[in-house]
Order: C-alpha cells, then sequence, then structure tokens
C-alpha cells in the first residue's frame, strides 16, 4: 500500500525551467542533491511524500518518494492512498518503527 506522510496545502503553478529538488544532508555537512528541470507550465496542488508499506504496515527498505500533480486527475494508486495518520494503531506503529525516520 502507500502511505502519505506529508500532504501539502500548498498550490503551486510551475513553469518550464521551474525545477524539482530532492536533497539528503548527512550530519549537516554533506549533501546529496536530485534536480529535474520541469518543461511543462503546471498547476500542482496535490504534493505529498509517501512511501510504500507491506499491508501489515511495515516498510521495507529505507526510501522516500514524493507526487507533484492535480487533484482532480490523481492516477488510481494515488487515490487509494492512505494518510499515515489514518492507519490503524497497530499498523501505525509497526510504520512508524519500520520506516526508520522521525514524522513531524
Amino acid at each position: 500500500m502507500i502511505v502519505i506522510t506529508n500532504l501539502s496545502e500548498r498550490v503551486y503553478h510551475t513553469l518550464p525551467g521551474d525545477v524539482f529538488c530532492l536533497k539528503v544532508t548527512s550530519n549537516g555537512t554533506e549533501e546529496s542533491v536530485i534536480e529535474e528541470t520541469i518543461t511543462q507550465t503546471r498547476t500542482l496542488d496535490f504534493i505529498c511524500s509517501f512511501r510504500f508499506a507491506a499491508d501489515d504496515g511495515t516498510v521495507q527498505g529505507f526510501h522516500l518518494s514524493g507526487f507533484f500533480g492535480d487533484k482532480n486527475n490523481l492516477p488510481d494508486e494515488m487515490k487509494n492512498a492512505v494518510m499515515m495518520d489514518d492507519l490503524p494503531p497497530d499498523k501505525k506503529k509497526r510504520f512508524t518503527e519500520s520506516a526508520g525516520i522521525k514524522f513531524k
């Protein structure tokens, strides 16, 4: 299943040349940055971070994924995603313990 860990309430209007950026910082000094340049004008009003989890809520591996899209045209996988706070308590506990990060 897909578990949404953070959903932004902002709306962005992207233009060609804008950039998506994912940054990982280690000990505040070392960084790895992945950037992708946007080539089309879009309105993004469904921006979230998510993780893949097993049906019991456990997360395999250490990963973070993001989705940037139009809430009126979501793919089925995102329409069927579950908000982390909506997981049953036992699944939420397994999810947060196995993800390997602190959720805000």
